[in-house]
């Protein structure tokens, strides 16, 4: 069952260092009911302890967005904005708030900033109509680091289903939206062998997937005395339950480390770029497409 909030928000846009190219990104929840297991927002310097089991919808998102657009916009005509990078902006309760359909409507027909997108929900879907008016402004990228139905169900429980998320990059695909995959995070001992990853490659290409990037698994301890378990507490919470051979394998692979050691992440680079070569699938995420800005100043 699904636990919600409406909570009140200060500010919608989270600006990175202002340069010549705005970028900011925008989180319409907090929280999300997929329960993946390796969340790096589980974290307390993320999380700030926060139960991310109930999700809190922001419900005066968009007013503030308004607001905040007016502030930039004459500034910096151009630049990218990211929807759902700690909390899927697609995950079930937008069904009934559709605050990220709202915000995309505001960007899209309100400014000429480019959307990435980041999901591992079938509901992307729902703004089909939508993505189809603004095709050379957007790339989506789903999450998708595994094409093993068990190891889906241990690590993703609640989240889309593997055939589902296939079926959502190759029908954006056919739509000239472009779509591309996020292998993240590469998870050691799990997803991370010739065999698995070949498959995976196998099943983004036949998808039609225009771009992979990928990243590794970070497990962090909480970083005050905060009595509630650690994102890494949790993660080989599962592992010890699941498989717990590898064990022992983690702690030599990460030590006193949040990411695993850089042999290993060469390893596992060596091997990622030889199958996007192979399957002619570009690395390293998405391109924009370069266009003649018009500005709205209309709200």
């Amino acid at each position: 069952m699904i636990t919600e909030e409406c909570t009140l928000c200060k500010t919608a846009l989270n600006v990175e260092k202002l340069t010549s190219e705005f970028c900011a990104s925008i989180n319409p929840y907090i929280g999300c009911v997929h329960g993946c297991k390796y969340c790096y927002v589980r974290a307390e310097k993320y999380s700030k302890g926060t139960d991310l089991s109930v999700v809190k919808v922001k419900y005066n998102i968009v007013d503030i967005l308004v607001k905040e657009l007016q502030r930039y916009l004459k500034k910096f005509p151009t630049g990218v904005i990211y929807l759902g990078t700690s909390s899927d902006p697609y995950q079930s309760v937008e069904q009934k708030y559709r605050l990220s359909h709202k915000i995309l409507s505001i960007l899209l027909f309100h400014t000429p900033y480019n959307i990435h997108i980041f999901t591992k929900s079938r509901y992307i879907l729902e703004d089909l109509e939508l993505f189809k008016k603004f095709k050379e402004r957007l790339n989506i990228s789903i999450t998708l680091i595994t094409t093993n139905e068990k190891s889906k169900e241990i690590f993703e429980p609640n989240a889309s289903s593997i055939e589902d998320r296939l079926y959502c990059i190759k029908k954006l695909n056919l739509e000239g939206i472009n779509c591309g995959v996020s292998i993240m995070p590469i998870i050691p001992y799990i997803n991370d062998n010739d065999k698995e990853l070949e498959k995976l490659f196998i099943n983004i290409k036949n998808s039609m997937c225009k771009y992979i990037w990928w990243d590794y698994l970070t497990l962090r301890e909480n970083i005050s005395d905060n009595y509630f378990i650690s994102q890494k507490q949790v993660f080989l919470s599962v592992i010890s339950k699941n498989f717990p051979s590898l064990l022992q394998k983690y702690e030599f692979l990460y030590k006193n480390r949040i990411s695993p050691n850089e042999a290993y992440q060469k390893m596992i680079n060596k091997k990622v770029i030889f199958l996007a070569k192979k399957y002619n699938i570009y690395q390293y995420g998405p391109k924009w497409q370069k266009i003649q800005y018009q500005l709205f100043f209309d709200f």
